[in-house]
């Protein structure tokens, strides 16, 4: 397949840093006002619950990846082990979210933060922010990683000086009631933030440009997920403390930041905590989403084009393209920062049900390969684990879009339309006497 010709050098740091990069940048500074405006001061245990639910799926997929490392793996494994049309859709669905919702929400959010220190209009500071790390990526994923590193370290500065600094700002009485909207109100919290918390599970997608996947994805996790956990409960409970949960309700962190840290810190938080954060999720974003592009071109779901990788600096120059023009445009609409929150939160969650259902029947019907597994768990545990990711992952997204009704409407349109595109790709591949199913490689 093309992405054999893909350059690549990821080590576990590497791999650490997008994980975290995907994780922090959009969680932190882009979701967490419109999670506390559904639970309140308990959005900290929103996070927990968003965490608990993401690492049960990463642990079949954990066990994927480690065993056949490659491009694409949130597609290639189910439509390898399960079926290639649920596969194409769920992987469909997720492009509906990132490019009209993930991207758009990621430029939105730093235009916004970045007005907060000088006037500027955030649509169009975004489409920069956009269109930089668009070209960054263009010269390989190597550049693009060693930048995501740096600003890595300067957000990590600078989460620990909100941390400390911040903390003698929390009035009790900012946390209480804890959970003004009720339970409910915290489940439906933690399904706005599931999709950023699950931005680890895309480590998978670059197993084809890692060193010794078969160790470096499995051990990523148990580095990323943790420290992932403890920064957002963190920060969330001395955000909240410092300002109240109705002030912080559908906005900024830097709201937060204001209140708590003096100015000098303020504007560093905003700088390197805020603008990096949310820089390395749309920069890791660009690193990942090319991939499904070039692996459906393989398959030839998708025009030969986006399997195109530039000879000089080995990246996928017309599915990055593509990704920024859709993007782009989405992030130039009226669209809303909530509805970009809630339209990217559909897909996440629906594109993890078909890896859990892959792993097992990896089990079931490739018992002797997974027994000589790298990273591997006992049979029955795996499957266990599996169900309960997908009949979780079922009821959050009937939680989300019971809650907005219209935008999971759009959502399930746009994906509708990709399930006719499926179809009648499909009847042509048949009748031209290459069914899509024979162009498939066995992972």
């Amino acid at each position: 397949m093309s992405g054999e010709s893909l350059e690549g050098d990821i080590g576990l740091f590497e791999a650490v840093a997008i994980q975290v990069g995907i994780v922090v940048g959009a969680g932190l500074f882009a979701v967490t006002g419109v999670a506390v405006a559904e639970a309140g001061p308990g959005v900290a245990v929103s996070y927990v619950v968003a965490v608990v639910a993401v690492s049960l799926s990463l642990v079949p997929t954990a066990v994927l990846g480690a065993m056949y490392p490659t491009v694409g793996g949130n597609y290639r494994y189910p439509s390898r082990l399960w079926s290639p049309r649920i596969a194409f859709l769920t992987t469909w669905g997720m492009a509906v979210s990132v490019l009209g919702g993930g991207l758009p929400l990621y430029g939105l959010s730093f235009g916004q933060y970045l007005d907060s220190l000088v006037a500027v209009d955030p649509r169009l500071t975004g489409a920069a922010v956009v269109t930089l790390f668009f070209v960054v990526n263009l010269v390989g994923i190597e550049p693009a990683a060693r930048v995501q590193q740096l600003m890595l370290v300067t957000l990590a500065a600078s989460l620990v000086a909100f941390v400390v600094v911040g903390a003698p700002a929390v009035d009790p009485a900012n946390l209480d009631p804890a959970f003004p909207s009720g339970i409910g109100g915290v489940l439906v919290g933690g399904a706005l933030l599931y999709f950023v918390c699950m931005g680890a599970n895309f480590i998978v997608d670059v197993g084809g440009e890692m060193r010794d996947a078969a160790l470096t994805i499995p051990r990523s996790f148990f580095v990323s997920i943790p420290l992932i956990l403890v920064v957002y409960v963190l920060t969330s409970l001395v955000a909240v403390g410092s300002v109240g949960w109705q002030a912080l309700a559908n906005e900024p962190l830097s709201v937060a930041a204001e209140a708590a840290l003096p100015p000098a810190l303020e504007t560093a938080f905003t700088v390197g905590g805020a603008l990096f954060a949310i820089a390395t999720t749309i920069n890791a974003v660009y690193m990942i989403a090319p991939k499904y592009l070039l692996v459906l071109a393989d398959d030839g779901v998708f025009p030969s084009a986006f399997g195109d990788v530039n000879d000089r600096f080995g990246t996928p120059h017309w599915g990055l393209t593509f990704v920024y023009v859709v993007s782009l445009a989405f992030l130039l609409s009226p669209l809303s920062i909530e509805r970009f929150s809630t339209l990217m939160a559909f897909g996440s969650i629906v594109l993890v049900m078909p890896v859990m259902v892959a792993a097992v029947l990896l089990v079931r019907n490739r018992a002797d390969a997974y027994a000589d597994a790298p990273f591997r768990i006992a049979p029955r545990t795996l499957v266990a684990v599996s169900v309960v990711a997908v009949v979780l992952n079922l009821g959050l997204l009937a939680l989300l879009a019971s809650e907005e009704p219209r935008t999971f409407a759009v959502w399930a349109g746009l994906v509708a339309v990709g399930g006719g595109y499926y179809l009648l790709r499909a009847r042509q591949a048949a009748a031209n006497g290459a069914p899509l199913p024979d162009r498939m490689d066995d992972l």
